[in-house]
């Protein structure tokens, strides 16, 4: 499980992604700051149920996908300040 997290103008979303439903999501990001429209596969929060949400990206500042495994071999380096 994943979770995306939404930021815009005084607001901040998070939703729980499925495993299966990253690549998806991962593409659907890319659309940030532009004039479209996505429908995106998450997990109801009260329920945990599939549902699909739909983001307006040109109100959405950022995005980004927290605790997505990584394909192996393709792990980013653990170094930083946050490693």
């Amino acid at each position: 499980m994943a979770f995306l997290m939404l930021y815009g103008v005084g607001w901040t979303q998070r939703w729980q992604i499925a495993d299966d439903a990253l690549p998806l999501v991962s593409e659907e990001i890319k659309r940030v700051g532009r004039p479209e429209t996505g429908l995106l596969p998450v997990l109801d929060p009260g329920s945990g149920t599939a549902t699909t949400v739909a983001v307006a990206w040109q109100h959405v500042a950022a995005a980004a996908l927290l605790g997505a495994d990584h394909p192996e071999g393709n792990q980013p380096p653990a170094t930083g300040q946050y490693a």
